[in-house]
């Protein structure tokens, strides 16, 4: 088999796989290879919804959908998530569904509040 004739190789050249820096290379890779899978299994519920690229825009990358607590932006952006039912934003945590589920900027507000409502 390939692991036979590897193991052979590597004993016929003992000096094949030494490098200087060894260990901080095989800590590197080893990290590598953790940040990889992790990044793979946050990602690996997400699934695009047919207008995810639009919907990506004006909502996900949006300032109205993603800072403003006005009452005007939350209510746009709630009418943005009827016209893309199913789609969500890949960063938001896997229990917030919509954009009016958990985690939504100005959930518990009565209206508009601050310097911008006046």
């Amino acid at each position: 088999s390939s692991k036979i004739w590897l193991e052979l190789v590597l004993a016929s050249r003992p000096g094949l796989l030494h490098f200087p820096a060894q260990g901080h290379i095989m800590k590197a890779a080893a990290a590598a290879v953790l940040a990889s899978v992790l990044l793979w299994g946050a990602s690996a519920n997400f699934e695009a919804c047919k207008s995810q690229a639009t919907f990506d825009v004006r909502m996900c990358k949006s300032h109205m959908c993603g800072d403003c607590t006005l009452a005007w932006c939350m209510e746009s952006c709630q009418k943005l998530q009827e016209e893309h039912s199913g789609c969500r934003c890949e960063d938001w945590p896997e229990a917030r569904k919509s954009y009016s589920g958990e985690g939504m900027k100005g959930a518990g507000t009565y209206g508009d509040v601050g310097d911008y409502s006046k």
